[in-house]
C-alpha cells in the first residue's frame, strides 16, 4: 500500500520517512495493513540505503511500505513534489562525470550535474558548491547552475553557504502551514524571492533588499505627533551596528521615593515602508535580518532605509514611535503613552564605553558623547536607576530565566581568520538596555490590550504539555513534591512556582544532584515562543501581555505592531484584524525560526572548525542533558555548544568494540554508570567524526574507544 510522507536523511546513508496528512504537512499516523490484514499505524518509516539515493530532505513521496518485526520499511517510493531548489555538497569525481555529493543534512548518493555546469568545475573537486536543482525527465534531481562557490570544504565562507541552504531550505514557501498566501504574499513571487535570498546568503552577500521601492500606504498617515527634540535622549550600540532603531531618555531626580520617568523612542519605520510595497513585500518574506558570523549580515530592509534614513544617528531629526512610562520605585510600570514623536540623538554610545562608565571610567563615555556629556549622562543616570528597579521587580517573578546559563565565548571571523570572542563583553551595558527594551515591550503590549487593538503578541505558555510526564519522572526521581504538574488544571504559574520552590528546597538541603536533574528537565521542557493575535501571557517573562515593538528594523512582526499603533493613534481602522494576524503570524514564526536554526548552525559547525584546529587541548565541564542507549547528550556551558559521548567511550571499550547503556524510560538515568541528566562532567574533544561534527570522551578515559 502507499503512503504520502516526507522524507528526511541520515548521515549514515539511510533515512526516514514521516506520514503526513492531505495537507501534505501535518504529521500524522498512516495505517498499514501486514500480510494477514492486520493494521497498524506507523508514525515513521525507514528508507534503507539504496531507496534512500536521490532523495532530499523534505521531498514528498509516495511510498510502498512492507512490515515485518522491526517495523514499518519503504520499499519504493515516488516524487510527489520537491520544495526545495537549492542543494549544497562537495564536487566530486563520478562515473566519467562531474557530480555533487549532498551535505548529509540534505540526501545521500550522487547528484549529476548539467553538462555546462560541470564545465565550469573541472578544478573543483573536493570543494563545497551551491547549486540550483532541477528535475530530470525522470524526476531525478540535476544541477543545472552554479549559485555560489567552489569554496574550500570547511572554511568559513563553505560553513555559512551550507548553513544558509540547508537552514534556510527548511522553511520553504511551500513547507510552512497556510504558505506566503495565507501571510498576503504572491506564492510565485516568494517562491522566487526565496530562493533568491538562499542564493545570495549562500554567497556571501547582504541579501536583496537593496534599492527597493517604499512606496505604498501608510497606516495612520494623519496621525498626531509631538515634539521631542528639545528632550535628551541616547543610543547604546554595539561599535559596528549600524541599524539603530532604539534610543533611551530618562529623568530622575535623585530621590529614592520618586519615580523614573523612561521614555523608549524607536524608528519608525511605518512612516517610511508603504503596505505592500516591494520593501513590503520583501521584508514580510524574509521575516527578520540575519545575523551570521561569516561575511556580511542580511538586512531586513534596503540599508538605505535601515542604516541611513531611519537609523536614529546622532544630532540627527528622526520621527519615532515612542513608549513613555514611569518607572515606580518597587520597580512596578506606571500607565504608558504611546506617541509618533520627531526626537534627535544626543549620542551613539557603545556598550563599551558605558560598561566602563558604570565601572567608574567616565572617559570612554566623554569622548563618544563629546559636547553632549552632561546631557549623555542624565540619561545614563535614570536609565541605571529604572533598569535597578525593573531588574529587582523581574527577580521577584517566578519563571525559569535562571536555569539558563549563556555561554562566555564563541567563534568569530577576525580579520578574516577563524578565532574566538567574548559571547558578553559588556554584560551589564547590555543588560541595562535590555531592561528597558522589556519593559517598553511590556508598556505598549499593554497600552494595545487596553484598546482592544489587534496585534502580534508574543505568547509563551511556559511548560509544554508534550513534556509533562518526563518532568513527573524527574521530579519523582529527585524526590521532589510537585503536585500541580499531577493536576491537568492546575495554572503554569503554579506549576512553575513549585518547581522552583523545590529546587530551591533541594539546595538548602545540599543535595545538589536531585536539584540539577529536576533543573536540567525542567529547563528543556519549555515551550518555543510564538506569534499570536490574542495577548495571551508571555510565561518565560512572567509578563501579563508582551509584544515586540523595539525592533521594527530588523524584524517584520514588530512593523506589524507599528502600523497598528500608528493607526489607532489616527483613529483609523486597523490594518489588520486578528483573523488575518493568526496565519501570518505561523508565517512569520516558521521563517524567523529558520534565521534562528541558521544562525545556530552556523555557530555550531564553526565550533567543530575550532576544535578540530586545537582551541581545546584541556578538559571542559560539561553538563548531561539526555541519556539514550547509544550514549550522553552533553552541553559545554562556557561554549555553549551541545555534543555526544558515545556509550563505547562512556564505557571505557576497547576500540571497534560496540557498546550500550541500560536506560529508563525517560531516558533520566542509566544503571550502566553513575550518570544521571543534570549530573556534571568532564569531558576532552576526541576529533571530528566523518561528518565534521565534534567527538567527546570523558575525562580519564582512554582516547582508544
Amino acid at each position: 500500500m502507499s503512503v504520502r510522507a516526507r522524507f528526511r536523511p541520515n548521515p549514515r546513508g539511510f533515512g526516514f520517512l514521516t506520514p503526513v496528512g492531505p495537507d501534505g504537512l501535518t504529521e500524522t499516523a498512516a495505517t498499514v495493513h501486514d500480510d494477514a490484514g492486520v493494521a497498524h499505524e506507523v508514525d515513521r518509516l525507514f528508507v534503507p540505503p539504496g531507496t534512500a539515493k536521490g532523495m532530499l530532505a523534505d521531498d514528498l513521496v509516495d511510498a510502498e511500505v512492507a512490515l515485518d518485526d522491526k517495523g514499518a520499511t519503504a520499499t519504493a517510493t515516488t516524487l510527489v513534489e520537491r520544495p526545495r531548489r537549492m542543494l549544497v555538497g562537495r564536487v566530486q569525481q563520478g562515473p566519467g562525470r562531474l557530480v555533487i555529493e549532498p551535505d548529509p543534512a540534505l540526501g545521500t548518493g550522487w547528484v549529476r550535474l548539467a553538462e555546462p555546469v560541470a564545465a565550469k568545475l573541472p578544478l573543483a573537486v573536493g570543494r563545497v558548491a551551491v547549486v540550483l536543482l532541477g528535475d530530470d525527465e525522470d524526476g531525478v534531481p540535476i544541477g543545472r547552475a552554479i549559485v555560489a562557490g567552489p569554496f574550500v570544504a570547511a572554511s568559513p565562507q563553505a560553513i555559512r553557504a551550507a548553513s544558509v541552504v540547508i537552514a534556510l531550505g527548511r522553511a520553504a514557501p511551500g513547507l510552512v502551514p497556510g504558505g506566503p498566501a495565507a501571510a498576503g504574499l504572491d506564492p510565485a513571487e516568494a517562491a522566487v524571492t526565496h530562493t533568491r535570498i538562499i542564493g545570495l546568503l549562500a554567497s556571501g552577500s547582504r541579501g536583496g533588499a537593496a534599492g527597493l521601492s517604499p512606496d505604498g500606504p501608510i497606516p495612520g498617515g494623519a496621525a498626531p505627533w509631538v515634539e521631542r527634540r528639545d528632550e535628551p535622549c541616547v543610543t547604546v550600540d554595539s561599535t559596528t551596528t549600524r541599524d539603530i532603531d532604539d534610543a533611551v531618555g530618562a529623568r530622575w531626580d535623585g530621590d529614592d521615593a520618586s519615580p523614573v520617568e523612561v521614555a523608549i523612542h524607536i524608528a519608525d519605520v511605518g512612516r517610511a515602508v508603504g503596505v505592500g510595497s516591494p520593501a513590503d513585500r520583501y521584508a514580510r518574506t524574509v521575516a527578520a535580518t540575519a545575523y551570521l558570523a561569516v561575511g556580511e549580515n542580511a538586512p531586513m530592509l534596503d540599508p538605505a532605509l535601515s542604516e541611513g534614513a531611519l537609523s536614529l544617528l546622532p544630532n540627527e531629526d528622526r520621527w519615532a514611535v515612542s513608549a513613555r512610562f514611569s518607572v515606580t520605585p518597587d520597580g512596578r510600570l506606571g500607565d504608558a503613552t504611546v506617541e509618533i514623536a520627531a526626537i534627535r540623538s544626543r549620542a551613539k554610545l557603545s556598550y563599551a564605553a558605558v560598561e566602563a562608565w558604570l565601572d567608574g571610567d567616565v572617559d570612554p563615555l566623554h569622548l563618544e558623547a563629546g559636547p553632549t556629556v552632561d546631557e549623555s549622562e542624565t540619561v545614563l543616570v535614570g536609565a541605571v536607576e529604572a533598569a535597578r528597579r525593573l531588574g529587582a521587580e523581574r527577580d521577584a517573578r517566578v519563571t525559569f530565566e535562571d536555569l539558563f546559563v549563556t555561554a562566555e565565548v564563541e567563534p568569530a571571523l577576525v580579520d578574516g581568520k577563524l578565532t574566538t570572542v567574548p559571547a558578553e563583553p559588556h554584560a551589564e551595558a547590555y543588560r541595562l538596555i535590555e531592561r528597558l527594551m522589556v519593559a517598553a515591550n511590556e508598556a505598549v503590549a499593554a497600552w494595545l490590550v487596553d484598546r482592544g487593538v489587534a496585534a502580534l503578541y508574543r505568547s509563551h505558555t511556559g511548560l509544554d504539555p508534550q513534556r509533562t510526564a518526563r518532568l513527573q519522572a524527574a521530579a519523582a526521581l529527585a524526590g521532589a513534591e510537585v503536585p500541580a504538574l499531577e493536576d491537568p488544571t492546575a495554572e503554569a504559574d503554579a506549576v512553575t512556582g513549585q518547581l522552583i520552590a523545590e529546587m530551591d528546597r533541594l539546595a538548602a538541603a545540599d543535595r545538589d544532584t536531585d536539584r540539577a536533574l529536576l533543573a536540567s528537565v525542567a529547563a528543556s521542557s519549555t515551550a518555543r515562543a510564538t506569534y499570536e493575535p490574542d495577548p495571551a501571557a508571555h510565561r518565560g517573562l512572567a509578563a501579563g501581555a508582551y509584544a515586540h515593538f523595539t525592533s521594527p528594523i530588523r524584524r517584520y512582526a514588530d512593523l506589524v505592531v507599528h502600523r497598528q499603533i500608528r493607526a489607532a493613534l489616527a483613529g483609523e481602522e486597523p490594518l489588520h484584524h486578528a483573523d488575518d494576524l493568526r496565519p501570518l503570524a505561523g508565517w512569520l514564526d516558521a521563517r524567523s525560526g529558520a534565521l534562528s536554526y541558521l544562525q545556530a548552525r552556523e555557530r555550531a559547525e564553526l565550533w567543530s572548525q575550532l576544535l578540530g584546529r586545537g582551541f581545546l587541548d584541556g578538559p571542559e565541564p560539561a553538563t548531561i542533558t539526555g541519556i539514550t542507549a547509544a550514549g550522553l547528550r552533553i552541553r559545554l556551558p562556557r561554549l555553549g555548544v551541545t555534543g555526544f559521548v558515545t556509550a563505547e567511550r562512556a564505557l571505557d571499550l576497547p576500540a571497534r568494540e560496540r557498546g550500550k547503556l541500560i536506560v529508563d524510560e525517560h531516558g533520566l538515568e542509566t544503571t550502566s554508570g553513575p550518570w544521571r541528566v543534570g549530573s556534571r562532567i568532564t569531558v576532552r574533544f576526541a576529533g571530528l567524526d566523518g561528518t565534521g561534527r565534534a567527538n567527546w570522551r570523558l575525562e580519564g578515559r582512554s582516547a582508544a574507544a
